[in-house]
């Protein structure tokens, strides 16, 4: 089987309808999906995060992918061994960050058209499922809601079968406080506010939602850190940790910027609560140093940044090797996003959960062969060929892709 074709395909669709996000407004994201082709007439499909922050630097990353992977003969169903090969030619200028977010799709597309080839899901090419199901957890967003608002949340996530929530710190557009506006505030403009009123605020959330949902829920926080404009201190993040510790949190992601390494390990050691992060990094020596230091309890790398599928489930790996738990990113992700994450995550026996955003009037609903469905919080592992995702043209054209950043601008 030969390369014939690799090809960006940019879309603009509905990527989210929780009412607890958008608020009326219409919630659309940019995806980058990445199709290849071969003289046989199979293809995969792929997707590069790149799509929801920088859509058109994708295509000419993936044209210079492309070139190697025809012109080079790799043999399309050895993904691993392309991977080594693409990202030793981009070596100089391409170890980590973009060019490893875009080769990010062009491997997971070849492992889609492997495991099609091979009439088996990706999961088995991996080595077999390590689970029969797994749980998936609601994604909140950006937690911006008091206390009651954010009781009524939860108790939406909880009766569409979730078993377990994540909740932001509530950025605002200003320092301190609850968000009091109605509806949230765009992305990019949040501020995690420092003072001990804020602290306060998150506590009481947490106590609210424990009061009303009990201990047969699991509640999980993020800090946001990587993108906030005023990320909080290690003193301010100490303290939130040690205000909600009573709660016994699953984890706390990305309580500080992810230029702190050091900082996370220390809030590790200092607080009860396991501390989460990884969804930024790219490639498998960045997660090496941050496990070597100490800084995670939970990984959350994602498939469309870190490399790809098969560099994602090493991350795995190596953070058993540490005694860290995988709980996968899926937050930006649509159709061949979402599948490669929880591929990886049935493949690995240190995965606990996955993350979801729901999906009501969701461009996923349309790319997926067989869209989760939640039994007592749980999900079985999939069964269709390859990641298990379909890119029909009647899809290209419904949701023709919109120039420019739409919420990072």
């Amino acid at each position: 089987m030969k390369v014939t074709d690799l090809k960006t395909i940019l879309i603009t669709a509905p990527w989210t309808g929780d009412p607890f996000w958008v608020q009326g407004t219409e919630f659309v994201r940019t995806a980058a999906l990445i199709r290849v082709e071969t003289d046989e007439g199979l293809d995969g499909l792929g997707e590069t995060v790149m799509g929801y922050f920088c859509p058109e630097v994708v295509p000419p990353l993936v044209d210079y992918y492309r070139s190697l992977l025809v012109d080079l003969r790799l043999d399309p169903l050895q993904p691993e061994r392309v991977y080594d090969e693409l990202y030793q030619r981009s070596l100089w200028w391409g170890r980590v960050g973009l060019a490893v977010s875009v080769l990010s799709g062009v491997e997971m597309a070849l492992w889609d058209l492997a495991g099609k080839a091979a009439s088996k899901p990706v999961h088995a090419l991996l080595g077999g499922a390590a689970h029969a199901r797994l749980p998936l957890y609601a994604s909140g967003g950006t937690g911006t809601w008091p206390v009651e608002k954010t009781v009524e949340q939860a108790q939406l996530y909880i009766g569409l079968g979730f078993r377990a929530l994540k909740l932001g710190t509530g950025f605002t557009d200003r320092p301190g406080g609850l968000w009091t506006g109605n509806v949230p505030p765009p992305y990019g403009t949040w501020h995690a506010g420092t003072t001990g009123d804020r602290i306060e605020d998150e506590r009481a959330k947490f106590a609210g939602l424990r009061a009303t949902l009990g201990q047969g829920v699991e509640l999980a926080i993020d800090g946001h850190a990587v993108q906030v404009r005023e990320p909080w201190s290690r003193r301010t993040a100490l303290d939130l940790a040690r205000a909600i510790e009573e709660f016994d949190l699953l984890f706390y992601e990305e309580p500080l910027r992810y230029d702190d390494p050091a900082g996370y390990a220390e809030l590790r050691r200092l607080t009860r609560v396991p501390i989460a992060g990884g969804e930024c990094l790219t490639g498998e020596a960045e997660f090496a140093q941050w496990l070597q230091m100490g800084a995670l309890d939970y990984v959350q790398p994602d498939a469309t940044h870190v490399g790809g599928v098969g560099p994602c489930r090493r991350v795995a790996a190596m953070a058993e090797e540490h005694h860290a738990g995988l709980i996968v990113h899926t937050g930006g992700a649509v159709g061949p996003g979402f599948m490669a994450n929880l591929h990886v995550a049935f493949a690995s026996p240190n995965a606990r959960y996955v993350e979801y955003a729901l999906a009501p009037n969701n461009i996923r609903e349309e790319l997926l062969i067989d869209p989760p469905r939640l039994v007592d919080g749980m999900l079985e592992a999939p069964t269709a060929p390859g990641l298990g995702v379909t890119l029909l043209p009647e899809t290209i054209a419904a949701y023709p892709f919109r120039p420019g950043n739409i919420e990072y601008a």
